[in-house]
């Protein structure tokens, strides 16, 4: 059993690297193990920050927020991932999407809301069910099937266990890129609302693979990089505090509004907006929505870093630091007066001196361990 994402990652990478099975699937060269089960006790520990691997904490956020508001429109998304229009056939939505699948399922079901009601109901019930792949439309010709199929709530004891099922599953633009954050998010929403505690996260996927784009930097982590997590200084998570999916979802409508003004450029109007949100995962995620904004229409270093300082220490603040470091080729944790707690900068610290000491003893790695994303 793995503690957390990280944990997990490192040592998937390292199995494949020496265990993996070379194959090519519609035209695309990877190396895969098939029907993996992954088990992790501690999936609220979602954030990842290893040198290397250089993912994008704001684009995953982004992500999660647009497909638990029931979104696959390219036009939000393409501004937290420019390649998003790359997996669409027709350039404006996500045919087969997360969102509407788990939010409106054939314009009828808000999947989301029926589990809750059915572990209402029944506490001990195994009828907790959300599906993703739609047989009657995605036998088809198309760019996007899902990958992540099925979910699955169980709760024994006080516990709600998910058990998530990929057909199919890329290590890091999928698995380690979006997949575990966005459902862990999820389990955490729905162990609240059902008065539970967040159980075991179980992960099977059919192929568990890398592509030979990332062959690179897969190889790399599993000979140089060792798993230990922001987790392992003290960082706390940044918890979901909504107890009922109404109060999340008008939450999350509030800051879809502010990532509309931040967007047009109203980053005041958008700070304030959030005062009116009280989930503290939503509440931080709006916060981490308006800093990107602003980071893409260049504002000033320091504006931004106001911002990040406005959010409470965990995990999300620690990891939107880290990224904005490393693009602005910065690693002091106290950088334009980044107010960081002792836990949180002691951890920044250690992992850009974990990059400085990999980039000096290993030439090869310098291209990758420097790269923005």
């Amino acid at each position: 059993m793995y503690r957390n994402l990280t944990d997990a990652f490192v040592d998937v990478v390292a199995r494949i690297h020496t265990e993996g099975t070379n194959v090519v699937a519609r035209g695309q060269h990877q190396k895969e193990l098939l029907s993996q089960l992954l088990t992790i006790s501690h999936p609220h520990e979602r954030v990842m920050i290893i040198p290397v691997r250089n993912n994008n904490v704001f684009a995953q956020v982004a992500e999660t927020l647009w497909v638990l508001h029931g979104r696959n429109d390219i036009a939000y998304l393409s501004r937290y991932l420019p390649r998003a229009a790359e997996f669409s056939d027709d350039g404006r939505t996500w045919r087969a999407g997360y969102g509407p699948r788990l939010r409106n399922w054939n314009g009828e079901v808000d999947q989301v809301t029926a589990v809750a009601d059915r572990i209402g109901q029944d506490l001990n019930t195994k009828r907790a069910v959300m599906s993703i792949f739609d047989p009657a439309v995605d036998y088809t010709d198309t760019k996007d099937v899902p990958c992540n199929n099925w979910l699955h709530f169980i709760r024994r004891g006080i516990d709600l266990h998910l058990n998530v099922s990929v057909r199919a599953n890329d290590a890091f633009w999928g698995f380690s890129g979006i997949n575990y954050f966005e459902w862990s998010v999820l389990h955490e929403l729905m162990a609240n609302v059902t008065g539970s505690s967040v159980g075991n996260l179980s992960w099977f996927a059919g192929s568990l693979h890398i592509y030979e784009r990332h062959y690179s930097k897969a190889w790399q982590i599993a000979e140089a990089v060792r798993g230990t997590s922001v987790y392992d200084f003290g960082v706390e998570h940044l918890p979901v505090t909504s107890d009922t999916v109404a109060a999340f979802d008008a939450d999350l409508a509030t800051v879809f509004a502010v990532e509309d003004a931040a967007r047009a450029g109203d980053h005041r109007r958008a700070i304030a907006e959030l005062g009116s949100v009280s989930d503290a995962f939503l509440r931080d995620a709006g916060l981490m929505l308006v800093a990107y904004n602003m980071f893409l229409d260049d504002v000033s270093r320091g504006r931004i870093v106001e911002v990040i300082n406005e959010m409470r220490p965990s995990d999300l603040r620690t990891a939107s630091a880290e990224y904005l470091l490393r693009r602005w080729k910065q690693n002091d944790p106290g950088y334009l007066g980044l107010d960081l707690s002792d836990a949180e900068a002691s951890f920044l610290r250690t992992h850009f001196a974990a990059v400085a000491r990999l980039v000096a003893d290993e030439p090869r790695l310098r291209p990758t361990l420097i790269e923005a994303t």
